[in-house]
């Protein structure tokens, strides 16, 4: 128990590789985390309902076409927010180029006189100039209003000529627009509208956002655990591994390999309580975020729970299996964050699998991180369904990766050990003494 209490000691001196690789590493995650938790927070606002609005300018170039373009834009107003994009040459080029508005409605100098002439006449009607925005279909369904109102506005004046038998002029023409957008206020409450009064469904939406929310958080846990847990452990080992220190331990009643289990069960431990503060702080966010705790299934938590603490185990088994390499903290610090990274892009985290080239596949089966990721979806709760063997299958190939690592660092310590290097320092000593 001497050793794995001074492990444990060694351990927490590491302050600077604790403070880097487990602080920094899981706020780094958690902040990742938060601002995706955020959106799921903000988006689920299935009860409330806002219509689309196309942003439309009209620049009225008539100078003499009296209420026409004044009416339009009342008449708009109604489904479009009205901006402003100014009424030079430059200042249109730079709203089309900008794509400040979904449409712009240029009224020519003399269109209402020319209308009116038209409609007179029975001759063609004279086109509005006309720029509809090329990323979207608002500006295309706003130029069906303008139409509407252009149509609307014919229809009265020429039922005013019949009524009245006065010619179409551009008076006549202005107080049609106005009746047009008098007639559309008075009909405002029969106008056809989109509303909903409640949604019996929202509490479950909020409740699968808690619960992707959770599963995305732990899923993060990927690189940070792993990194973390394997640079303590090599760093924490490879202190007993000084010329001087192995030689007192040699020299000790214990056998070695009992020393060298209880280095690595106070690293396991240090494993497991990261791995549950990363537990309990991945449970927190969803709820900091607003979102319901009962969202996110028990199985989900307690299962998940395990593969976090299991996956911890593996980066402290890989960190045992360098500390019996005997690297230095330079080779530790390099093997851990190309290792880490190259697990977190190939796990299935960082990227959706569907999007992720078949070689990348291929490699994340190679490493725990892929097998870690595919136990959390096993029993991330979606629709209810928890697939314990699945999860129980998946988690025991980390196991084995685990399993592979430790027997790979005592097979290196057996060799290290067989080395002669040790016997000339201390004859050596003896010598002097």
């Amino acid at each position: 128990m001497h050793t794995f209490k001074t492990t444990l000691k060694v351990l927490l001196a590491q302050k600077l590789m604790i403070l880097i690789y487990v602080v920094w590493l899981c706020l780094m995650m958690f902040g990742l985390s938060w601002s995706i938790i955020s959106d799921l927070a903000k988006s689920d606002s299935s009860v409330h309902y806002e219509s689309a609005k196309a942003d439309v300018a009209v620049v009225n170039r008539d100078a003499h076409g009296g209420e026409l373009a004044d009416a339009m834009r009342e008449f708009l107003a109604k489904d479009c927010d009205l901006v402003d994009v100014g009424t030079t040459s430059e200042e249109l080029q730079t709203a089309v180029a900008s794509n400040y508005a979904d449409l712009i409605v240029i009224v020519p100098d003399g269109y209402t006189q020319r209308l009116a002439d038209a409609l007179a006449s029975g001759g063609t009607e004279p086109k509005l100039d006309v720029v509809v925005s090329f990323t979207g279909a608002y500006g295309s369904l706003a130029k069906l209003q303008v139409d509407d109102f252009l149509r609307l506005t014919r229809i009265e004046a020429l039922a005013q000529h019949t009524q009245t038998g006065e010619a179409v002029t551009t008076a006549s023409l202005n107080t049609a627009a106005g009746t047009v957008t008098t007639t559309m206020d008075a009909s405002a409450n029969a106008y056809p509208s989109i509303s909903v009064a409640s949604d019996p469904h929202a509490a479950t939406d909020k409740q699968e956002s808690a619960r992707t929310a959770y599963v995305t958080t732990a899923k993060m846990g990927v690189y940070p655990l792993l990194t973390a847990m394997l640079v303590c452990t090599a760093l924490a080992m490879n202190s007993f591994s000084e010329s001087n220190v192995r030689r007192r331990l040699y020299a000790s009643p214990q056998r070695t390999g009992n020393l060298v289990m209880q280095q690595f069960a106070a690293c396991a431990l240090f494993g497991v309580i990261v791995s549950l503060l990363y537990w309990g702080v991945s449970m927190a966010l969803p709820v900091a975020a607003g979102l319901p705790f009962n969202g996110i299934p028990v199985p989900t938590l307690l299962y998940s729970g395990a593969s976090l603490v299991i996956y911890a185990f593996v980066g402290v088994a890989c960190g045992f299996m360098l500390s019996m390499l005997s690297a230095n903290a330079v080779a530790v610090n390099a093997v851990a964050n190309v290792f880490g990274l190259l697990v977190m892009f190939t796990s299935g985290m960082a990227f959706p699998i569907d999007m992720m080239p078949h070689v990348m596949i291929v490699i994340g089966k190679l490493l725990p991180g892929w097998w870690f990721c595919q136990s959390i979806d096993a029993v991330n709760g979606m629709d209810g369904h928890i697939d314990a063997g699945l999860w129980l299958a998946n988690n025991a190939i980390v196991l084995l990766f685990g399993v592979v690592f430790i027997c790979l660092g005592l097979a290196f310590s057996k060799l290290r050990r067989s080395r002669p290097e040790l016997a000339a320092p201390g004859a050596t000593q003896l010598a002097e003494a």
